[in-house]
């Protein structure tokens, strides 16, 4: 299986996706701070395992715009991971938030 995670440029809403707002929940983060710390954790796994590892597949957020504006390189994601990387970001999240 595997799990989605929003990858979004700043200056732009944050979609939601299902990590988010479980993170929201349980560590009562705002949706910017919980975002910021999936994608901080997951900086960290991709620094160790590698890129072409972590990432099974990005697409996307929003494709209809790459109709009108192909050669736009400030496009939000939709980053797909396996949900052992998803499990080991909820790891270092409750690590991290555990102590607060």
């Amino acid at each position: 299986m595997s799990t989605e995670i929003y990858n979004q440029n700043y200056g732009r809403s944050i979609s939601s996706y299902e990590l988010l707002d479980e993170t929201r929940e349980t560590y009562g983060l705002s949706r910017q701070d919980a975002h910021d710390a999936i994608h901080a954790m997951l900086s960290g796994i991709i620094e160790i395992d590698g890129e072409e590892t972590v990432i099974l597949d990005r697409t996307p957020g929003r494709p209809e715009l790459l109709t009108s504006n192909s050669q736009d390189v400030d496009i939000d994601q939709w980053i797909t991971v396996s949900d052992e990387t998803a499990d080991a970001i909820r790891e270092a999240l409750a690590a991290v938030y555990a102590e607060q």
